[in-house]
């Protein structure tokens, strides 16, 4: 009970900068704690269908597998982020053909900077991991000192390197409070990168 108060108050009372990683397969179901975690951290990385959705209503992109609805919810993040910037974006996305499987000559990598209104994007099914060698990026998790995280990047088990890059990220702040939430985050980074957590 006292382990669990403590770190109950780290979420409270985090220690700052405090770093959100919120990912996951739907939208509609974290529109209200996604944007109570907005105002509580001082930057936030997405990924899965959430970014998916961000991505839509940031860019005009047509992205595949995200409904109509989810990029009209997805807008309100936009508008919050408008002022206060805390989205850090990840700039490299990996691009699947096929919505259920990886096929060798099926899937790429493609940059958001890139991205113009109109455009259609196949299914983004993960983040490239060349998105945590970004200075900004790495710059945001290495300084955290608070990260919480809630759902791995890609849909796994087929797409695992973005997750595994974040990990790999997130074990290189040696000082940061690092706290996982949403059912079986933990046990998926344990499966993804065992030799982090033999220790």
């Amino acid at each position: 009970m006292q382990e669990e108060i403590a770190n109950l108050s780290r979420v409270l009372e985090p220690a700052r900068p405090f770093v959100a990683v919120v990912a996951g397969a739907k939208y509609d179901t974290k529109i209200g704690p996604l944007h109570e975690i907005y105002r509580k951290v001082d930057q936030l990385l997405l990924g899965g269908v959430i970014y998916n959705a961000y991505l839509a209503a940031r860019y005009g992109v047509i992205v595949d597998g995200v409904t109509a609805a989810d990029v009209e919810a997805a807008r309100k993040l936009v508008e919050m982020d408008t002022a206060e910037r805390k989205i850090v974006e990840l700039p490299l996305v990996v691009e699947s053909d096929l919505p259920d499987r990886r096929e060798p000559g099926r899937f790429r990598t493609r940059a958001i900077a890139d991205f113009k209104a109109g455009d259609h994007c196949g299914y983004l099914l993960d983040i490239d991991p060349g998105s945590f060698r970004d200075a900004k990026v790495a710059e945001t998790i290495q300084k955290a000192r608070t990260i919480f995280v809630n759902a791995v990047m890609g849909f796994t088990p087929h797409f695992f390197e973005g997750s595994a890059a974040l990990d790999e990220t997130i074990d290189k702040n040696k000082d940061a409070i690092k706290l996982y939430g949403g059912g079986d985050t933990l046990q998926e980074f344990k499966n993804l990168c065992p030799g982090l957590y033999s220790r």
